[in-house]
């Protein structure tokens, strides 16, 4: 099979249809967390209602153990709202069904709950998840750099082939992304415990992976640009075109390091401002179409890594379009 027909054929056609098994496949590994935390809450909580000599079933002890799971681990406050709705609704209803329940019944049986999701929030918190993220970064920022080299030489040497087998390598960052995903989930659904636990705040942490994950996104894009718009439809290279995407590798690779030691991404940002240079000097002549969307992908980018080394957004913007000084 050909790069190009291998690489149409991993893309999803707009009339195809997946089956149901096929989507609870594909998202149960996000799924998957969510279901362990509550299953365990709500079968904790029962069976140590059960061992403290609860007559009939302790129907009020999974009940706040699920909600005071969730609302330990949701990540918008509106799901907490429509959480504590949801009990005391259905606590209302349970005393109306069976009013032979206490007050005090009722209230041991919450605390029977509460402290099962307390004890099942600590134990399912990651120990390490800033390691957790970084790990899951660091392929993606791998893959990048790489393919981004392999373009930016088959630019330089007019090799269509070379950057159509980097094109179709990128696509593989779906699985990378995924992964990133599922990692994200785990670190905001436990993002209250380790804070009162430990302190971290994991809110930089996570912006920075999905900024990154919009930067993979737009670096594929660049790359089809530059396969299909440039190199397979013979248009002219553009001179620093290849300058900027080696710029942008390497503040890449600066960034997977700094990553891999916990350090600050910070300097990373010289060599991504390197290539929005050299893409404000592409932007200077006449360019393709295909040209175009390469500086325009390419742009993007940057913009995002930036942001993921701590800039905020407008500040990024600033820096790539030559407002404001680098700070590193």
């Amino acid at each position: 099979m050909s790069t190009t027909r291998a690489f149409a054929s991993a893309l999803p056609t707009s009339g195809s249809r997946r089956s149901w098994w096929a989507l609870m496949r594909d998202s149960w590994p996000v799924v998957r967390p969510i279901a362990v935390q509550i299953l365990s809450a709500a079968i904790g909580a029962t069976a140590l209602a059960f061992l403290l000599g609860h007559q009939g079933f302790p129907i009020f002890a999974p009940l706040f153990a699920v909600a005071t799971m969730e609302l330990i681990c949701a990540r918008h406050h509106r799901r907490v709202v429509e959480m504590l709705f949801g009990v005391a609704v259905g606590a209302l209803l349970t005393a109306v069904v069976g009013p032979s329940w206490s007050t005090p019944h009722v209230l041991i049986d919450a605390g029977l709950g509460a402290l099962t999701a307390l004890a099942v929030a600590w134990f399912t918190t990651p120990r390490s998840p800033v390691a957790l993220v970084n790990h899951a970064i660091e392929p993606l920022l791998t893959s990048l750099a790489i393919n981004l080299r392999t373009i930016s030489a088959a630019l330089r040497s007019q090799d269509p082939a070379a950057a159509g087998g980097a094109v179709y390598a990128l696509v593989e960052t779906d699985v990378w992304l995924r992964r990133l995903e599922e990692a994200l989930l785990q670190v905001r659904r436990s993002a209250l415990v380790l804070r009162l636990s430990t302190g971290q705040d994991l809110a930089t942490h996570a912006q920075m992976a999905t900024e990154i994950g919009y930067a993979v996104r737009h670096i594929r894009s660049l790359a089809q640009h530059a396969w299909w718009g440039i190199l397979r439809a013979g248009e002219p290279v553009p001179v620093a075109l290849p300058q900027a995407l080696d710029a942008l590798a390497d503040g890449i690779g600066v960034l997977r390091e700094q990553l891999e030691r916990q350090a600050c991404p910070r300097t990373a940002r010289p060599l991504l401002i390197s290539a929005a240079q050299w893409v404000a000097m592409i932007r200077e002549d006449r360019l393709s179409l295909g040209a175009a969307g390469v500086a325009a992908s390419a742009d993007a980018a940057v913009l995002h890594l930036l942001v993921a080394t701590g800039v905020p957004a407008a500040e990024a913007d600033a820096l790539q379009h030559g407002r404001m000084p680098v700070a590193v």
